[in-house]
């Protein structure tokens, strides 16, 4: 046993070893084509010039400029804990930019790789940033403004130093970006770590264990085989009992009813206040949509400027997080097929946006809301979100299986959730679990259909095409005799071969029913309401096709179990079976789809 026992550990490391090579030779091959290129392009590049900050860290930053310039030289910058020698997320912006007379400025954020201090995020995140700005500004090569861009973390950091109205900040680009919002948005994402107030158990163990190193010495990710230890309890500890370093997962876990603790770090606050316009780019089946939703209409809303304020775009396209162009070329993402060729250029888009902040050129043709319609697969735009002409149109779940218009008879269901066997993950909003093996997106659900601990519904088959635009929520009535539990809905599209492709999946853990600053728990027995939103979707069921609803109490790995005791759950190591009940009939358990008016149905 003892043998067997080291094997396996010994397999696990190296395994780890071979993600940490692979790493390192993608960063190499990405640094190598970009030495190239500044050959080729004739383009200056300055490295690790070490930028002070206001309390005497430095920051590391390489500098791109197109080679002899002397004066009013606009340019981008890019921040990021990845590495800036050889994260392609970062690389991308140099070799499509700078050629084109940019300087651009790659740097990593504080405690991370070539830099000083100590790495959380974001602490520090929006003073560095200014005074990088500021650094950029005062250079002599510099017009004076800048503009700055990337995904996820690259674009978290973007939306949290826009909020020191910094005067040099011209634009935005935030790529999947929706994680940087915390209680300035309903959801309260937090870094995309929470859904419904329940932690992305995958996307958090897996970050941390990979890139949560506080230090320049500790950038290695942890060499273990995630799929090894996500189901271990408590779930609290998971990245610390693998993870020899410290890192901010037990915190981030642990934490989500302390806003002090977010704004402390950064995470967009209700009062926060923003001058500069910013394209805001996502995809449907990001991990932290429903963020870059509110991220733009709190800096709408809260803008300082007229270009703040009239220039909050938002551009939704069909992919997973940080992949935009993947379904257009594969023709898919997950199960769902999307129309190959996108007819929008990403690339050209970007370049007219940072011509006209940055060097006044013509502003780009925008609305406020472009979105891509998945099921018709087509672009859409709107001035506002939900588009105006959708309308709430109810669906009324049905003790016999039924998601119906009409109002059902009374009655209920009940099933139950065991945490030691709980309803697997079948894609969703997934990203960054650190090589743990798990589809994203939009897949088929069939695998979970007629399990006894998940309860199904659907609608007849529908007479015309149903397009559902804006945000989703399922009203239900429900009891468990448990003090606390989750509620997981998944919509789906089903086709008149049964198969059932998600359309869009929300959840939350039921103690916040009342809210998140109202945590309370379950009383056994008794029923309560309890609204489970989802992100916002865009996306067309077609004529002779059904839509679903599965109702359960669980998604793991994507999702950390809940175990049903009173909490806190990130520390309980013992699961609960619980037995939750859905309630039917007098308007109780109901789906409130936003359907434009022209394709509702009957």
């Amino acid at each position: 046993m003892k043998l067997a026992v080291a094997l396996l550990a010994t397999l696990a490391i190296l395994a780890g070893l071979a993600v940490m090579q692979r790493d390192r030779l993608r960063g190499f091959w990405h640094g190598a084509a970009l030495r190239i290129q500044t050959l080729r392009d004739g383009l200056e590049v300055q490295r690790d010039v070490m930028i002070t900050m206001p309390d005497g860290v430095r920051l590391a930053s390489d500098i791109y400029l197109p080679r002899g310039a002397a004066k009013g030289v606009a340019a981008l910058l890019i921040r990021l804990p990845y590495g800036k020698n050889g994260f392609e997320g970062a690389l991308w912006w140099v070799r499509t930019f700078a050629a084109e007379g940019y300087g651009v400025v790659v740097q990593d954020l504080r405690g991370r790789y070539g830099s000083g201090g100590v790495f959380a995020p974001y602490a520090h995140g929006a003073e560095d940033g200014a005074a990088t700005l500021d650094w950029i500004a005062a250079q002599p090569w510099s017009n004076g403004k800048v503009a700055t861009a990337g995904c996820s973390a690259l674009g978290e950091v973007q939306l949290i130093q826009a909020k020191t109205r910094n005067p040099h900040l011209s634009a935005l680009i935030a790529e999947g970006a929706g994680g940087a919002i915390g209680d300035g948005g309903a959801s309260r994402g937090y870094f995309g770590i929470y859904e419904g107030g329940i932690p992305n158990l995958a996307a958090a163990y897996g970050w941390f264990s990979a890139a949560g190193g506080k230090t320049a010495d500790r950038m290695q990710p942890a060499s273990i085989d995630p799929a090894q230890v996500i189901g271990a309890l408590p779930s609290g500890t998971l990245v610390s009992r693998h993870r020899e370093d410290p890192t901010d997962y037990e915190d981030f876990m642990a934490r989500f009813e302390d806003p002090a603790y977010w704004r402390a770090l950064g995470y967009l606050a209700a009062d926060d206040q923003f001058a500069a316009p910013a394209l805001h780019v996502n995809s449907w089946h990001d991990i932290a949509l429903r963020g870059t939703f509110e991220a733009a209409a709190l800096m709408r809303r809260n803008a300082v400027t007229e270009a703040a304020r009239a220039h909050q775009h938002v551009l939704i396209g069909p992919g997973l997080h940080c992949n935009f162009a993947a379904p257009f070329l594969a023709g898919k993402v997950g199960d769902l097929a999307v129309r190959k060729g996108a007819d929008l250029d990403y690339t050209a888009l970007y370049r007219g946006w940072l011509d006209h902040w940055l060097r006044d050129g013509p502003m780009p043709d925008l609305a406020q809301y472009t979105y891509y319609m998945t099921g018709a697969n087509r672009w859409q735009r709107s001035a506002t979100w939900p588009p105006p002409d959708a309308e709430a149109q109810a669906w009324y779940l049905g003790g016999d299986g039924t998601l119906s218009r009409s109002r059902p008879a009374e009655g209920s269901a009940t099933y139950r959730h065991n945490p030691a066997d709980p309803v697997p993950s079948i894609g969703g909003p997934i990203c960054c679990t650190g090589g743990l093996a798990l589809r994203a997106g939009p897949l088929d659900q069939r695998p979970n259909d007629g399990r006894a601990d998940l309860l199904a519904f659907r609608s007849p088959v529908l007479k015309a095409p149903l397009a559902i635009a804006g945000d989703i929520r399922a009203e239900i009535a429900f009891s468990s005799d448990a003090p606390d539990t989750d509620l997981v809905a998944i919509l789906t599209d089903i086709a008149p071969d049964g198969a059932m492709v998600t359309i869009q999946q929300g959840a939350l853990r039921l103690r916040y029913r009342k809210g998140f600053d109202a945590p309370a728990p379950l009383i056994a027995g008794e029923t309560v309401s309890a609204t489970v939103q989802f992100p916002p979707i865009a996306h067309e069921v077609a004529r002779g096709h059904r839509i679903g609803l599965h109702l359960s109490s669980a998604s793991f790995p994507r999702l950390e179990r809940n175990l049903n005791g009173p909490g806190p759950n990130q520390l309980d190591t013992v699961p609960r079976v619980a037995t939750n009940t859905v309630h039917f009939g007098a308007g109780r358990s109901v789906l409130v789809l936003p359907v434009q008016p022209e394709n509702r149905a009957d």
